[in-house]
């Protein structure tokens, strides 16, 4: 049995609530419930390593059984599949352009310029910079390059 304020923290367990000057909650937690508790409480810890804390004789309890699946640990498990490396083949200079549009700057250069848009070969590293007043002038400069 827990005796204590259960409802102030991140989680709430079913049980009687005892109203009057003392506000303390009374639960009677299965051995289920307790193991649940305690996975939440040391953040989603393995049942092998809770069942190895309760062999310790750390938490209190019976044998703690399997827990339920949980959504968070499989989101939280989760990896960022990796980009492949791209595959092409440049002959020469000019084969291969990079280019980038940035922007919009919030203060506009002297000459009233808010993109900036590169142009960058693959083969020799070259940049290009084309300052834009607008956006849509950039297929224009693109052209002109």
């Amino acid at each position: 049995m827990l005796k204590g304020k259960l409802e102030d923290g991140p989680y709430t367990l079913a049980g009687n609530t005892i109203a009057g000057s003392a506000n303390a909650s009374t639960v009677q937690l299965s051995n289920d419930d307790n193991a649940r508790l305690w996975y939440m409480r040391l953040g989603h810890m393995s049942a092998c390593g809770l069942e190895m804390l309760t062999n310790r004789n750390l938490l209190k309890g019976e044998k703690i059984s399997t827990l339920e699946f949980c959504d968070h640990c499989v989101l939280g498990k989760q990896k960022k599949v990796s980009f492949s490396t791209g595959k092409h083949k440049t002959g020469g200079v000019l084969d291969y352009i990079h280019s980038d549009l940035w922007g919009p700057f919030k203060l506009p250069s002297k000459g009233g310029k808010r993109y900036l848009l590169t142009f960058i070969d693959d083969i020799s590293q070259k940049v290009w910079v084309r300052f834009l007043k607008a956006k849509s002038d950039a297929f224009e400069a693109f052209k002109e390059w």
